[in-house]
């Protein structure tokens, strides 16, 4: 209720108590009134008409219409209701009497009792009496007519002080409004200042609080705006070669592909490192960081000498993507033959196997990124079987790629079966697991390797297969929990979450399993939030209904998806591996990080930091009140087996 309405409902109460106050000081008034000039009128009324009646003689009394004449002069005041004239034998001579119709007599004789009075004279001459009666008619009216004033008063005054009440109130809350205004603004991620004034002291504490409030989070949004801005410009480099990385090529493709510019033509030199994964096995992880830099230099170097309009990315472990204005296919062949030979040459295993494989593929701003990726793709794919090791796309039939794939991982769904490794998210406070996040590898049909999932996914992705992908993972898992008491994560892609058919199969079988449902946590990715927005919160609370928790992956990189937070409250987020790597050293990531620490804490969301590799790392973390990480520190994925 309104605060003006409460006050005005105070008054009416006041109000309603003062006239009736006022009422009962008029009645006993009134009746006090009444009592005695009631008994005056009758006493006054008979002693006239015995006065009148003395002089007359027996011819005067026989004569009726003299009586009544004499009566009715009696009644001119109209209290005067009875008035008879009887002889020595009680007869009546002549009688009269007189209503009451005055407004308001009737009702308030029923509330209200005045009292009458009667007189009786003796008329000397003869035997006769004359008896008068009077009633407080007159009061009544008069009566009425005061408590109508009265409530007309009171009416008035209710009026004019809720008037008052509603102006005053209006303008002492115009402050809470603006408080209230203000609030919603920060709510809704306004953080512009604003100094609201009061005109009343009461809510000055208030006014002073919202402004302190708005100022310091309009400071803290300016840094976290400003550290965001910076970590964009890190975010899009890749942190071992420097180079842009996969987010930045996404960018660069939509911006090159979604304007309405006039129809221009590009190409993409897709090139990925064949033999990395042996040299990381043979040599180590840090003669493969080498060999990938030394790579990204040679790449970088064509760019710049023998490409035009070029841009170089690394968009995966050991693929890297060259985007340029087209060439003549001569020259570009050129090219690609003195890059080759830098491969080789730099190539540390020197057994004389194909360093890289190339595929060149051209495009215009009118195809999608799908058809673009798919016919770059299909001309890597056919480049493994060319003895120079490139290919362009214009010289095979693409479809003859696709149709490879999906032969692959068709195989691969047919199989019902993936390895599946699990990595643990430690719980420093207590050094145990708080849960283990499951990874698959799949075989290839024909040579019984590993699939690397960098070239897994996308490949599924374009043919739609992702869903089945992921329902032979959580189905394998399920399978897994049944026999072990892992609490584990499983990872959904945004192609799974934005497919309707496997949001319904998710749930079915969640619903038959919904004893194993405490013990699974769903990782879905930020971007989820943003890109199908509507379908992840839907997902994420029927999980969460069901049991399940939820983890929101890559933190920090789409701030958009902080709304989104709101609306799932997910039990975790996890930070963007680029915030965690070398936080030791990195002040600006740990301002960063510690402003995102503090926004999942405002929404009761423990922070999960991803990629901790070195102690210092985690040391600087779990100075920073990150007690879950997870990374190659405390454990690399393994095999994950329950017999």
């Amino acid at each position: 209720m309104k605060l003006s309405t409460q006050i005005n409902l105070g008054l009416l109460v006041l109000i309603l108590m003062v006239g009736a106050g006022a009422s009962f000081l008029e009645i006993e008034q009134t009746k006090a009134q009444a009592i005695q000039s009631t008994e005056t009128l009758s006493k006054e009324t008979a002693t006239r008409l015995n006065a009148q009646l003395s002089s007359f003689n027996e011819s005067q009394w026989n004569n009726k219409s003299l009586l009544e004449s004499i009566v009715d002069a009696a009644f001119l005041n109209k209290d005067v209701t009875h008035i008879s004239v009887e002889n020595d034998n009680g007869s009546v001579l002549i009688e009269k009497r007189t209503s009451n119709s005055a407004q308001g007599v009737s009702l308030l004789a029923s509330v209200v009792e005045l009292s009458d009075s009667s007189s009786q004279v003796e008329i000397p001459t003869t035997q006769n009496v004359v008896k008068v009666k009077s009633s407080p008619n007159s009061h009544y009216v008069n009566l009425w007519r005061q408590l109508l004033k009265i409530c007309a008063l009171c009416v008035v005054l209710y009026i004019l002080a809720a008037i008052v009440v509603v102006l005053t109130s209006k303008r002492a809350v115009r402050s809470v409004g603006k408080v209230t205004k203000k609030l919603n603004e920060l709510q809704n991620n306004d953080f512009s200042p604003s100094s609201i004034e009061t005109s009343t002291k009461d809510f000055l504490y208030l006014v002073s609080a919202v402004n302190n409030l708005s100022l310091s989070l309009e400071n803290k949004f300016k840094e976290l705006t400003r550290q965001a801005e910076q970590f964009k410009s890190v975010a899009s480099r890749d942190t071992l070669t420097k180079i842009a990385n996969r987010n930045a090529f996404d960018r660069h493709m939509k911006a090159l592909i979604g304007g309405i510019s006039s129809p221009k033509e590009y190409a993409i030199t897709l090139v990925r490192l064949a033999q990395l994964t042996n040299i990381n096995h043979k040599l180590g992880m840090l003669a493969g960081d080498n060999y990938v830099c030394s790579v990204a230099d040679i790449i970088k170097k064509a760019s710049q000498e023998q490409f035009t309009g070029a841009f170089v990315f690394r968009i995966s472990g050991g693929d890297f993507a060259i985007l340029s204005d087209v060439q003549p296919k001569d020259v570009h062949e050129e090219n690609l033959a003195i890059m080759s030979k830098g491969f080789t040459t730099i190539n540390p295993l020197r057994d004389g196997s194909k360093a890289a494989w190339i595929g060149v593929a051209r495009f215009t701003n009118s195809m999608s990124l799908k058809e673009i990726m798919e016919s770059a793709d299909s001309a890597l794919m056919a480049a493994t079987k060319r003895p120079q090791g490139w290919q362009f796309a214009s010289d095979i039939a693409e479809v003859h790629s696709n149709a490879k794939w999906r032969e692959r991982l068709n195989y691969v769904v047919s199989q019902q079966y993936a390895d599946i490794l699990i990595q643990p998210i430690m719980n420093l406070e207590r050094n145990t697991p708080s849960y283990y996040e499951t990874f698959a590898r799949f075989k290839d049909k024909q040579t019984n390797d590993i699939i690397p999932m960098s070239q897994l996914i996308p490949a599924s992705e374009r043919l739609d297969l992702i869903p089945e992908v992921d329902k032979l993972v959580t189905s394998i898992v399920f399978k897994k929990l049944k026999v072990t008491a892992h609490q584990v994560g499983i990872n959904l892609s945004n192609a799974s979450i934005a497919n309707s058919e496997f949001r319904e199969w998710l749930i079915k079988q969640l619903s038959e399993h919904e004893s194993l449902c405490h013990r699974i946590v769903f990782e879905v990715q930020d971007a989820a939030l943003i890109h199908y927005n509507e379908e992840a919160v839907a997902l994420c609370k029927r999980i969460t209904q069901l049991g399940c928790r939820i983890t929101v992956e890559h933190f920090g990189d789409n701030f958009a998806s902080l709304s989104g937070l709101r609306a799932i409250q997910p039990a975790y987020v996890k930070l963007s591996g680029r915030l965690t790597e070398s936080i030791h050293t990195n002040k600006d990531n740990q301002l960063f990080v510690s402003s995102l620490l503090n926004i999942a804490r405002s929404l009761n969301i423990k922070v999960i930091a991803e990629k901790v590799e070195h102690e210092a790392e985690s040391v600087a973390l779990n100075n920073l009140d990150i007690i879950h990480q997870q990374g190659y520190y405390f454990s690399k994925p393994a095999l994950w087996t329950v017999y």
